[in-house]
């Protein structure tokens, strides 16, 4: 049975066709007014209109310059607060009195609660993030708040820049702030004047895990995804706020780079003591396929082997010179002195550094001496396992600090990753493993060298790199061959080595 579809009529609730006898369909622009079906729309709602007071969508999941976002964003720093050790070699402190505390996952401003007037800690990044246009900066930071309506205090998280930290006007900023009451706003300061400041309501904001309400007193996810032209505050994944560029300006700020930062400052004598704590935050770039190697990526989030892990003290991982007292870094990485020992000694708890022998004559020949034995931390609830990739390895120029005798002597260097202990006799076994042996080239000295003479350096480059777990070594090896009796040659070197933790 045929249906007939009248063409070329335009009356009410009659179908039309057109010229090849197609159906004409247009579906509804909207789904008010019942007009459900048919109803079509390829976009990615960032807002129905419950916060902001009008519906926002976006294409999909598009930035604003209309590109989708496909896998190309790139972090560019990363940073957790385990431990009870602040990490330092990622951010400057500045305080009055108040007390900067890791603990519990945390790392807490104002742990002590201060109430005295002008009490102060602003804790920030000694690395700067930049702004690329069009191309959108993430800020992501977990905090959780204490005291949050205390009066005559404020605190602020996100880009800041101050160059005094109790001073209330911040330089530049773009960021969140609490301010003296509890009212919780959207802020954008440029040479040291708040050109925008947008109170949030939160009432409709749910906590992070979709349970109940938003409360400032458990740990929620506040985002600030930033591009030239606007600049959007989220919490717990709900957009809260979003500020537009003055035309009057080239960027929001005064200078397209700053650092990520967090200040409880008292403004006067508080009503209670405020604290902001923050557990975990990232920075990230997006839409740019940067083609940034990931290595180069890790190490500008503070992950280089030549940095020390967080959760762990503060300091170098590579060994100094042998006078205790003199240069950097501590006393406590100066290379040990004396004899060695074959498979298991000296045994430098390091990263490479520098070394010195021991006379040639008191070693065996074709044994291997561990100059440096480098323990990757073992992961646990307050020190993050990450894995070691070595990228590189350069044995640096050798001296002889005194002269060779009755015969030369070649110096091999092996690289020995993965063994579980500090001895490379430890075998592979139920609970232990051995180590691996990568060679790395080697020095030779004659008989008649001198003191002071010099055999040039060399280093090697690993496409595929090592990998040491945690809870492994790496084991950097210096295996003697030659005359050994009576050889009284001493020589003094160093080691570097490359790669980064992830």
């Amino acid at each position: 049975m045929g249906i007939k579809l009248q063409g070329g009529n335009n009356s009410t609730n009659l179908t039309s066709v057109n010229a090849l006898n197609q159906l004409r369909v247009v579906t509804p622009k909207d789904s008010s007014g019942g007009l459900t079906a048919g109803f079509v729309q390829m976009s990615s709602e960032v807002d129905a209109g419950s916060n902001l007071g009008s519906r926002k969508v976006l294409p999909l999941e598009a930035t604003d310059d209309f590109r989708l976002r496909s896998s190309l964003d790139q972090t560019i720093f990363n940073a957790t607060f385990e431990g009870t050790v602040s990490p330092t070699h990622f951010f400057f402190a500045s305080t009055l009195n108040m007390i900067i505390q890791s603990v519990g996952g945390f790392l807490t401003l104002n742990a002590t609660k201060t109430l005295a007037a002008a009490d102060v800690a602003f804790y920030r990044t000694h690395r700067q993030f930049p702004i690329f246009g069009t191309y959108p900066t993430y800020v992501d930071m977990w905090i959780r708040e204490s005291n949050m309506d205390s009066t005559n205090t404020v605190s602020e998280w996100g880009l800041i820049y101050t160059v005094a930290a109790g001073t209330q006007q911040l330089t530049d900023a773009i960021c969140f702030r609490r301010t003296s009451g509890g009212q919780l706003s959207a802020v954008i300061v440029n040479n040291n004047i708040d050109i925008a400041e947008i109170s949030i309501n939160t009432d409709k904001v749910f906590a992070r895990n979709g349970i109940g309400n938003y409360e400032a007193t458990q740990s929620n996810h506040f985002l600030i995804s930033i591009m030239n032209d606007i600049v959007r505050f989220w919490i717990n994944d709900i957009l809260v706020a979003q500020i537009k560029c003055p035309s009057a300006q080239a960027y929001f700020s005064s200078s397209t780079s700053l650092s990520l930062g967090f200040r409880v400052l008292n403004l006067g004598i508080p009503s209670t003591g405020r604290q902001i704590a923050i557990g975990f935050v990232n920075v990230s770039l997006g839409d740019q396929n940067t083609n940034k190697p990931w290595s180069h990526a890790l190490v500008g989030s503070g992950q280089g082997s030549y940095q020390t892990q967080q959760g762990n003290a503060v300091g170098s991982t590579v060994t100094r010179s042998a006078v205790g007292s003199v240069g950097h870094p501590t006393s406590a990485t100066v290379r040990i002195a004396g004899s060695w020992a074959a498979q298991t000694g000296p045994n430098l708890n390091s990263l490479g550094g520098l070394w010195t022998s021991p006379a040639m004559s008191t070693l065996t020949t074709e044994a291997d001496y561990p100059i440096f034995s480098y323990l990757n931390p073992v992961g646990s609830a307050v020190l993050p396992g990450k894995t070691l990739y070595v990228t590189g390895i350069r044995i640096g120029e050798t001296s002889a600090t005194v002269a060779a005798a009755a015969g030369g002597m070649f110096l091999s260097y092996i690289a020995m990753p993965e063994a579980s202990a500090t001895s490379t006799a430890t075998v592979d076994a139920a609970t232990t493993t051995s180590r691996k042996s990568i060679v790395l080239g080697g020095q030779g000295f004659a008989s008649t060298d001198v003191a002071g003479i010099m055999k040039p350096g060399f280093e090697i480059s690993f496409p595929s790199p090592i990998a040491i777990p945690t809870g492994k070594y790496l084991h950097i090896v210096v295996r003697p061959a030659g005359t050994i009796a009576l050889n009284t040659l001493v020589v003094t070197g160093s080691v570097a080595v490359n790669g980064y933790f992830e």
